[in-house]
Formats: C-alpha cells, sequence, structure tokens
C-alpha cells in the first residue's frame, strides 16, 4: 500500500467519481482504476461498488475511509511543515506583551497569526512592567509590546497604541467611605502592581502619603478592586463594562485622574527576523486598526 493510493482513493470520494477524480489529479482515468484495484488486491476488499451510475463506498470501504482521514491529515500537515522549512519560517516565536495591552486586539490578531503561519509555535509570556523590556533585552523573546521602556539605545521603539488607564473604585465601598475627596482616599488601599525586577521606575499614578496595597498578579488585583477592598488604575478594556453597569466609578481628584499610556512595540536594533516573525511585527505594528494578517 502506498500513500498515493490512499490520496487517490480519497480523491474519488471527494470528486465523487473515478472520471472526476481522474481529472483534478491530471491523471487519466484507467490509471486511477488501475492504482484503486492494486489496493483492494493488497487490503483484499472492495472499497467500492461499481454496479452503479457512481461508485459507492461498500462496508469495507467506509470503514478504510474513516481509519486513513488521520493519516491523509498527518501527510497534509508534514506537507505543510516541509513547505514552511523551505521557506525558512521559524519553528518558533517568543513574544512578550505588557499585561495592560490592548488584548481584545491583540487576540484577534493571533488568531489570525495562527492559521496563517499554523508550523510556527507562538510562545507568549504576559507580564507587567519592565518584565517585557527585560526579556527583550535579554534575548528570551524577539519581540515586545509594552508601555514601559527604560534603554531605548539597543532597541527599535515603535508606537503602535494607547490606553486609556481609569482609577476605578468599587461603587459600594465608595459610598460607604464617602470618597469624595482625594483626603478621603488616602485612607483606602490603593491596589498596585510592584516591579518584580525592582527597577524604583516603573509604578505610575501613584497617590503619595496614601495607603498601598502591592501585589504581582494583574489578575489578583483586578479581583481585589471588583471585591470592593480597594481603588487602582485599570485598562478602560478591562472594566468598560463594569463602569457601564455602574458597579464601578472612575475617581476624579487633583493627583488621581484618568491617564493615557503609550504601547510601544519594541526589539532589539540587531536581531535578524525570519518570515514569520517580520510579518507579526508588521500586523502588531497596526494592531490599534484592528490588523489582520
Amino acid at each position: 500500500m502506498t500513500f498515493e493510493q490512499v490520496l487517490v482513493f480519497h480523491k474519488i470520494i471527494d470528486a465523487g467519481s473515478f472520471r472526476m477524480a481522474a481529472a483534478e489529479l491530471n491523471k487519466t482515468q484507467p490509471a486511477i482504476s488501475f492504482s484503486i484495484k492494486k489496493l483492494e488486491e493488497e487490503i483484499g476488499a472492495e472499497l467500492f461498488d461499481r454496479s452503479g451510475y457512481r461508485p459507492v463506498l461498500t462496508e469495507h470501504g467506509k470503514a478504510f475511509y474513516e481509519k486513513s482521514q488521520r493519516a491523509v491529515q498527518g501527510m497534509h500537515e508534514l506537507e505543510g511543515l516541509t513547505r514552511s522549512f523551505q521557506q525558512n519560517e521559524e519553528p518558533e516565536i517568543a513574544v512578550s506583551v505588557d499585561g495592560i495591552s490592548p488584548v481584545p486586539q491583540l487576540l484577534r490578531l493571533l488568531k489570525n497569526f495562527g492559521d496563517r503561519f499554523p508550523n510556527t509555535k507562538l510562545n507568549m509570556n504576559f507580564d507587567i512592567l519592565s518584565e517585557c523590556e527585560r526579556r527583550v533585552l535579554s534575548k528570551e523573546v524577539q519581540i515586545g509590546l509594552t508601555h514601559f521602556i527604560s534603554d531605548q539605545g539597543p532597541l527599535e521603539v515603535l508606537k503602535v497604541a494607547e490606553v486609556k488607564m481609569l482609577p476605578v473604585i468599587d461603587k459600594i465601598l465608595l459610598e460607604e467611605k464617602k470618597v469624595f475627596s482625594q483626603e478621603k482616599l488616602m485612607e483606602i488601599d490603593q491596589v498596585v502592581i510592584g516591579d518584580k525586577n525592582k527597577t524604583g521606575k516603573a509604578s505610575f499614578g501613584l497617590l503619595e502619603g496614601g495607603r498601598k496595597w502591592r501585589l504581582s498578579d494583574a489578575n489578583l488585583k483586578k479581583e481585589i478592586i471588583f471585591a470592593g477592598l480597594g481603588w487602582g488604575h485599570m485598562p478602560l478594556h478591562y472594566v468598560e463594562r463594569e463602569i457601564q453597569e455602574n458597579k464601578l466609578v472612575v475617581l476624579d481628584f487633583p493627583d488621581v485622574h484618568v491617564r493615557t499610556l503609550d504601547i510601544h512595540l519594541i526589539r532589539l536594533k540587531k536581531h535578524q527576523f525570519g518570515p514569520v516573525a517580520k510579518a507579526l511585527w508588521e500586523a502588531l505594528s497596526s494592531i490599534s486598526h484592528g490588523p489582520s494578517l
């Protein structure tokens, strides 16, 4: 049994006849018939009932078709992988994404990326503050998407989006504590993310003199604020629904207000990209416009 015989078998089923399969495979109909006849002889069973106008699968044919589908799919995947190798596509790419980045647009982009480059594995790291820049500088990842940049010298930096950071508080907590002034807000914990690299420059929007609750997990920060245990800055796309539902209130005081952060695409200037990384960089460069690959 050869894989070509199995492919001819599947093509007859897909095309509906020996004649149509021959045309699609650019072969003669006798060649197609001979290939199937040899296959049937080798497995010791007829695969098609040829008594009617169109060939119909026998019970043996149905069983063979069911079992052979996985093999055909696997061979197609290997052929795709071979083409990927021939085009010098990278087997995998590592990317670091700051947690405040525009996630909805990013996820749509990554789906398109996976559809176009199924043979390249995308390793994603969702990081906070300076961690994204550190990963790029240390060559742990090829591409970073972040608002934090401290050492632009070795980096190529491209602004791709803006994210609104809203200081929010649970409405019930606001009313219970009568937080209608900045002075009253200082009595409530501000939930902030601590920079694991201890650069001392990564924090923003801190209320001087106020109480702090420092975390290293962005998801936990969100849950603490939603539970009414503190207040803090959150990206608009994380809290938009809760604000619309009047569960969260946006604070607006002299030192506590909405801030806009620039999101940058970064990579090492000296790093040579392969074709897939180039395509991903180009797509990410227009992420604020809903890019597609």
